[in-house]
């Protein structure tokens, strides 16, 4: 079975509510399960903030498209902000110290890292494109 969805958001955490309702919806009628929809809405909403506070784009189109088929679940979000690639600029997480002693940055990235299964960086234009794949547990 494959399923496809699209949210159409703008760069401002006014539409985070928007995110939340579409990706609940969106989890009931595909079928997934607590698990996956907990991962892929932290993810989600943690690149999407990011836009919002870090993209010098406030207001901008953000858009993520979600596709389902079978036991894979791929996401491809796009926007409009300053060209950055997670991947490569973004420290690595200190996930070794105590937390008082830890800087800020990077563990929303690695997070990302650590729940999806595959996550590629493009810039396409005017565009960063994040592509995320899920693989669905049975």
């Amino acid at each position: 079975m494959s399923a496809e969805f699209s949210l159409r958001l703008s760069a401002t955490l006014d539409d985070i509510n928007e995110l939340h309702e579409g990706l609940e919806a969106f989890a009931q009628q595909d079928g997934w399960t607590s698990k996956l929809e907990f991962e892929v809405k932290l993810v989600i909403e943690e690149l999407f903030t990011n836009v919002v506070n870090y993209g010098e784009c406030p207001g901008e189109p953000v858009s993520i498209d979600f596709s389902s088929d079978g036991d894979r679940l791929t996401i491809e979000m796009a926007d409009a902000g300053k060209p950055f690639d997670p991947l490569v600029e973004t420290p690595a997480a200190d996930t070794d110290s105590a937390i008082e002693d830890r800087s800020i940055g990077g563990l929303g990235v690695h997070l990302v890292l650590t729940m999806m299964d595959e996550v590629n960086y493009r810039r396409d234009g005017a565009l960063n494109r994040l592509t995320l794949v899920k693989r669905r547990e049975e």
